[in-house]
């Protein structure tokens, strides 16, 4: 009598944890984030969901694990677009960047993206998430830093809050209206964004008098 071979599971190189944010991955592009639970991914990566909850505890932990990756992910995005500028770029230019690379990261993701600021789905409160959440934003932290770098605090997160929601907003937006006449067709997409973060960069420098 033959017998079937058990298909292995991607645990076979012994990283259950890589294993199981991969599952993680696949399951939000597919059908987004509200399908995932611990016992699929486990599924997904070929182990028992006993040996899948060491790992993460439950859902809310394997979630919180996943959106902190990719929000290194989003800091990285933004360090990408910073490192392909000139290095005599200007302030301005930088700032710009910072919202470039943002865009880039939430239009290459956007299942992902729109998964990082879930509070129902992952624990804001998890100290590695809130670290990594706070890395993210450092390189705009910096770029503002050096457009404004007279402003107090209060004229500091005014800016900082106006860049981010401006261009947070239009990615969102963008997602969920994909065929608005704002930003689509292409290259009316493109014309928009780059508008966008001028627009944004001039709000935020210092103005005269």
């Amino acid at each position: 009598m033959s017998v079937t071979p058990k298909t292995r599971g991607r645990h076979h190189h012994g990283d259950l944890r890589r294993a199981l944010l991969d599952a993680v991955a696949e399951i939000v592009r597919e059908v987004g984030p509200e399908a995932v639970s611990l016992r699929e991914c486990a599924r997904r990566a070929g182990v028992s969901h006993s040996a899948a909850t060491p790992h993460f505890g439950d859902k809310r932990g394997l979630m919180t694990a996943f959106a902190t990756e990719k929000a290194l992910r989003l800091r990285a995005a933004m360090e990408a677009a910073l490192a392909a500028l000139p290095a005599d770029a200007s302030p301005a230019e930088r700032l710009a960047a910072t919202g470039r690379g943002y865009m880039a990261f939430a239009r290459d993701n956007p299942a992902h993206f729109r998964l990082m600021f879930r509070t129902d789905l992952i624990d804001p409160t998890d100290p590695t998430w809130a670290e990594a959440s706070r890395r993210s934003r450092e390189p705009l932290d910096a770029a503002m830093h050096a457009v404004a770098p007279d402003a107090g605090d209060r004229a500091l997160r005014a800016r900082l809050a106006l860049a981010w929601a401006g261009v947070h907003g239009f990615c969102i937006l963008r997602a969920e209206a994909p065929r608005s006449d704002l930003w689509h067709p292409e290259p009316r997409g493109t014309e928009v964004a780059e508008d966008l973060l001028a627009l944004i960069v001039t709000a935020c420098e210092p103005q005269p008098g």
